[in-house]
C-alpha cells in the first residue's frame, strides 16, 4: 500500500464516538435513500427514451413494429 492509501485507510478505521458514528451512518443512509429515490423517479423516463430509440432504429431499418 502506498502512503496515500494507508493514510485514507487509517482515517476510515479511526475510533469514533457513538454520536459521530450515528451521524455518519444517518448521512450515508440519507444519501443512499436519495439515490434510490432519484433512480426510481427517473428510470421510467430513461427506459421510455431508450425504447423510443430502439423503435426508431428498427423503423429506419424497415422492420415492422408490433
Amino acid at each position: 500500500m502506498n502512503g496515500w492509501l494507508s493514510r485514507s485507510y487509517r482515517w476510515l478505521v479511526r475510533s469514533r464516538s457513538r454520536g459521530q458514528a450515528a451521524a455518519e451512518f444517518s448521512l450515508l443512509l440519507m444519501v443512499l435513500m436519495l439515490g434510490a429515490l432519484g433512480i426510481t423517479t427517473f428510470a421510467p423516463d430513461m427506459f421510455a427514451a431508450f425504447t423510443m430509440y430502439v423503435c426508431g432504429f428498427y423503423i429506419v431499418l424497415g422492420y415492422p413494429l408490433g
